[in-house]
């Protein structure tokens, strides 16, 4: 016998008298599409585009086949799953706002510092991994595109805010901006060829060293004063 509770779980008496509850079915519903998300991202970062199907997909995450369906058509529809949960994740790591008020360069060093260690991680590889192919794929191509703009968009006014205080041009911010998530890629792609030992702290300090000078430019040196009788 079972019956529906006031939250939507099943509960029923089992063959011995006893009580058991089920979670509500979209809560279980939700925990198999996450379930599938994450091993494809841990999949994509352990063995690489190419090398993962759906079946790959479905076995890792502990499901059947027809689950996956069920909730994905094809790689493509969980693939970009993949990717929106990355940003979804990035956007709750890269929390800028709490590093408002303090000095340019204090700031400029835990934005950078924060930055690479999302896109240093190993979850990123997976959005790498996914952005190199997605571009033969058209469907997938123009939805991480659109998906991808909006969140640009977002971010861009972010960094104008942080650094409002900066005399730096509100365009030039936002170039520093794509300058430093264009450099951290070459990094991660680094870190990918040479594996995780390699030092980045010298070039991330150059970076961070470079953004200072451009959002707070040293003042002009003062001339010395005329000499007495000086012409």
């Amino acid at each position: 016998m079972e019956r529906v509770t006031q939250d939507g779980a099943v509960e029923a008496i089992d063959a011995e008298g006893r009580k058991t509850k089920r979670k509500p079915q979209q809560e279980r519903s939700n925990a198999t599409r996450r379930k599938l998300v994450r091993a494809t991202i841990d999949l994509l970062r352990e063995r690489g585009y190419a090398s993962v199907t759906t079946p790959d997909i479905a076995d890792r995450a502990g499901v059947s086949r027809g689950a996956l369906q069920y909730h994905f058509i094809g790689k493509e529809e969980i693939y970009f799953a993949a990717i929106q949960e990355i940003t979804d994740w990035m956007d709750k790591e890269m929390t800028m706002s709490l590093f408002a008020g303090l000095p340019i360069a204090e700031r400029v060093d835990r934005v950078v510092t924060q930055h690479w260690q999302v896109f240093g991680s190993d979850d990123y590889v997976a959005a790498l991994e996914i952005r190199l192919f997605e571009r033969f794929n058209d469907w997938l191509h123009q939805s991480i595109r659109t998906q991808l703009g909006k969140v640009t968009e977002s971010r861009d006014l972010e960094w104008v805010r942080l650094f409002a205080d900066s005399p730096a041009e509100t365009a030039t911010v936002v170039r520093l901006r794509r300058m430093v998530l264009d450099t951290l890629r070459g990094f991660a792609l680094r870190k990918i060829q040479e594996g995780p030992d390699v030092d980045f702290g010298p070039q991330l300090a150059l970076l961070k060293g470079f953004l200072v000078s451009v959002l707070q430019p040293a003042p002009a040196p003062v001339p010395p004063p005329a000499e007495p009788g000086g012409q």
